[in-house]
């Protein structure tokens, strides 16, 4: 649905990945073959993905059973909030050029700091 491919977009730019949106199936695939390993942008893939998921599947269930809707600047913001934390906590981030502009987009720490 639109809803769901504009959080998709959105979350993928924030991934440093810019390409069209693929049928679920393909795009499954797609992010499997994509974040093999641990390098952080491998690990920010899965945890977008991830999060993703969860924070749709909960704003399906509030519009189905609440009939209260979140913009998807507030769902972007629960998803980036998720993925944020739980790198800080687990100690996954390093301050480094070569993934400024991802740690950038997930707000892990300010522009200025490298």
């Amino acid at each position: 649905c639109p809803y769901t491919k504009n959080i998709w977009t959105i979350v993928l730019a924030m991934c440093n990945i810019s390409r069209p949106i693929l049928p679920w199936e393909e795009e499954v695939i797609w992010m499997t073959d994509h974040s093999r390993g641990h390098s952080l942008p491998a690990t920010v893939r899965k945890m977008a993905l991830a999060a993703s998921v969860y924070h749709i599947w909960m704003e399906r269930n509030r519009r189905s059973f609440k009939n209260h809707f979140l913009p998807v600047f507030e769902i972007i913001g629960k998803i980036k909030q998720d993925v944020s934390w739980k790198l800080l906590t687990g100690g996954k981030i390093q301050r480094s050029e070569r993934y400024h502009s991802i740690c950038i987009n997930w707000g892990f720490f300010p522009e200025d700091a490298l």
